[in-house]
């Protein structure tokens, strides 16, 4: 071979390596910035991106029309003006509240998946149902509550009873005679029966519907004695005259019915039993997000706006903390417990 081509030969054989080289690096810096662009969504969430980022789906566990799907339209409305993003409402009802609450406990605890859940899904509901697709003591975040609705009493207006001593008194002196509807088993409005019936003694028939609404024809036609619902549901029937209203179930009067005594005044201060609505989350939901979902849930609940639509459902805001929330919820499921075991009630 000639100097002349081995000099060609090897020079190309340099040229090859020196391209290699290069490559090297240009491929090592191409990975690098691969990671590092994967990486970037939780660098930025390690430097605080702020929350929210995008819209926020607010899960209503009952069907539209109802005083709970009311209430979480007003407070999305509210909220979205307060936090800058669309919060959009979600309605699933079915089980007491428990299909729509399952989608939440089985989201991604990032802040973008809340609900707003109350006394019957998170206390009662799991003595009632056989089967219930979590455990409400761990499954979800408590946030910040929402509403007090207090529950009332109401007779039907041809009957002769004013007060509740006259029921007592009535019921007494005729063993079978009465008799009470609610939103169905294990609703708060029969729990209340319950409560009563072992505080007072007396006899009186649970009569169970699909919804408290439908009660009030059956009291009307004098199929069933009274009602026991919550008051924001049982004012359109009062201000018809169809009932006529005995005793508020809750710790204070009314302004709506200002005449109208409450259950402690009435000497059974055992038998208060506010229902009470809040908002959660799936378990695991970051401390600084829940603060900040907490802070706007407050901030919406003082809009005069807000209050103003509250009151008109005969709602009263109640924007307590997290931790109170959580605490009220599992008192509340103790106390359920045991007066659902006590009236020999049971799963379905």
């Amino acid at each position: 071979m000639s100097a002349s081509r081995m000099s060609c030969k090897t020079a190309a054989a340099s040229s090859r390596q020196a391209s290699r080289n290069t490559r090297r690096p240009l491929l090592a810096a191409s990975g690098a910035l691969a990671v590092l662009a994967a990486a970037l969504p939780a660098i930025a969430a390690a430097q605080g991106t702020p929350y929210p980022n995008r819209p926020i789906r607010f899960m209503v566990p009952f069907a539209a029309g109802g005083v709970s799907d009311i209430l979480g339209r007003v407070m999305a409305a509210k909220m979205s003006e307060v936090i800058g993003q669309a919060v959009i409402v979600e309605n699933r009802g079915g089980a007491g509240g428990t299909v729509g609450a399952d989608v939440v406990a089985n989201a991604n605890p990032d802040g973008y998946m809340i609900m707003l859940s109350s006394l019957t899904t998170q206390s009662i509901a799991p003595h009632m149902l056989k089967k219930v697709p979590y455990n409400t003591q761990s499954a979800f975040t408590p946030i910040a509550g929402v509403a007090l609705s207090p529950n009332i009493m109401s007779i039907g207006a041809n009957q002769p009873m004013k007060t509740l001593k006259d029921v007592i008194a009535f019921a007494k002196g005729n063993p079978g005679k009465m008799s009470y509807g609610s939103s169905g088993l294990g609703s708060v409005g029969h729990l209340t029966g319950e409560i009563l019936r072992s505080l007072t003694g007396v006899d009186m028939t649970h009569v169970p519907f699909k919804s408290a609404g439908v009660a009030y024809p059956d009291v009307l036609a004098g199929n069933i004695t009274m009602v026991i619902d919550t008051l924001p549901s049982a004012l359109q029937h009062i201000k018809t005259g169809t009932v006529r209203p005995i005793v508020m179930l809750s710790p204070k009067r009314t302004p709506l019915l200002p005449d109208v005594q409450t259950i402690t005044e009435a000497g059974y201060p055992e038998a208060t039993l506010n229902f009470w609505s809040g908002i959660f989350g799936p378990a695991g939901i970051p401390p600084a997000v829940v603060a900040r979902l907490n802070e706007v849930i407050v901030k919406s609940l003082a809009a005069q706006d807000v209050r103003e639509r509250l009151a008109t459902l005969g709602a009263d805001p109640w924007p307590v903390s997290a931790d109170e929330l959580g605490t009220r919820a599992r008192e509340d499921f103790v106390r359920m417990g045991k007066i659902i075991k006590a009236a020999g009630l049971g799963p379905e």
